[in-house]
């Protein structure tokens, strides 16, 4: 038997509703439902009143259909990043995503322009939980009492806000640094210099300054930032560059603090008629494959698997049966982190092209 055109418009307008499409602003009229989907408002109307015979819907006093509490519907999720694109927003999303199917919970991602941004205490108050990738900028504490006193589970990934009472979880943690600088000095370097690009970004130069002064070695902290959603990549090269043709470029060894840092640093050595891995070692504390599939291969850190991370946060945020509580402290991260060796410190490594 033929399906009758409002239960097609129902099922799209029902999918909608448990993507949590709705989540962030109201549910359309019947009449802007109808030119929304391309149907007459008389079968906008009847797939509006069949999805209130469900009980996916309610009526208000003043006739418009909203969706009903949470409770009736999928657990819903937002994982709520900066709006840019970034390889780790990527991989945290389809990690949350592919853990949230197989639990029934809608994963969906929300994007925020500055701490003071309203979208974020509206999408803490219309989902069950948050996972949060903090921007470049510092965080008000103001932000981090708001989000205490929300009643809601939220997560931060890739930042530790432990300490202000927040669970976190981070795959590359600070000692990551280490494993990076302990395999520079294994190669006989003793000046390891720094450089990053990212707006605010520290993390890394206190356990840089730390282990040099630990091992007795020096380096030159070379951190010439972009503004926050300035795209890194050209200002990183600028950065080098300009050093070399000034003669203030002295780095046999670089610790880079990024993707866009090291590619950035690369392009400039080449165009300058220096060898990466020969001439000057070059080295990311991240991951991903631009950095294995560079030519030259780029030394990095290899990729920690987020699905043990996502499935204890989201067990955890949605209360599930089969869950434990939260393992330990506030912030989870990897007891250890390795160090894929390719070409731009080691040019004859064997495994230049490794991805994992």
């Amino acid at each position: 038997m033929k399906r009758l055109k409002y239960h097609e418009v129902a099922d799209r307008l029902a999918a909608r509703i448990q993507n949590g499409d709705y989540n962030l602003t109201v549910l359309p009229s019947e009449r802007e439902l109808a030119s929304q989907i391309g149907a007459s408002y008389a079968t906008a109307r009847r797939a509006v009143q069949h999805l209130v015979e469900q009980g996916l819907l309610r009526r208000l006093p003043n006739g418009r259909a909203t969706p009903v509490d949470a409770a009736a519907k999928p657990l819903q999720v937002a994982l709520l990043t900066p709006a840019w694109e970034s390889a780790t927003y990527t991989r945290w999303r389809l990690a949350l995503a592919q853990v949230g199917k197989s639990r029934q919970i809608s994963v969906r991602r929300v994007l925020y322009t500055h701490w003071d941004d309203p979208v974020i205490p509206t999408t803490v108050q219309s989902f069950d939980g948050i996972f949060l990738i903090a921007e470049p900028e510092p965080h008000p504490e103001t932000l981090v009492s708001s989000l205490r006193q929300s009643g809601r589970p939220i997560v931060v990934l890739e930042s530790d806000w432990s300490l202000s009472g927040i669970r976190s979880a981070v795959t590359v943690p600070d000692f990551s640094a280490h494993r990076l600088l302990e395999h520079l000095a294994m190669l006989g370097h003793r000046q390891i210099d720094y450089f990053n690009v990212q707006p605010n970004y520290t993390r890394f130069l206190q356990p840089w300054r730390i282990w040099l002064a630990a091992q007795n070695l020096s380096g030159e902290c070379i951190d010439e930032p972009v503004r926050p959603y300035e795209d890194a990549l050209p200002a990183a090269y600028a950065a080098i560059q300009q050093r070399i043709k000034k003669r203030r470029f002295k780095s046999k060894a670089l610790f880079c603090t990024s993707e866009a840092a090291a590619l950035g640093a690369i392009a400039a050595l080449i165009d300058s008629g220096l060898r990466p891995g020969r001439d000057v070692a070059v080295c990311a504390a991240e991951y991903g494959p631009a950095l294995a599939l560079h030519n030259p291969s780029v030394t990095s850190l290899a990729a920690v698997d987020l699905m043990p991370y996502a499935s204890i946060s989201l067990d955890w945020m949605t209360g599930s049966k089969s869950a434990t509580a939260w393992p330990g402290p506030l912030l989870l991260q990897p007891g250890n982190v390795e160090v894929l060796v390719r070409q731009s410190t080691v040019p004859g490594t064997r495994k230049h092209r490794a991805l994992s």
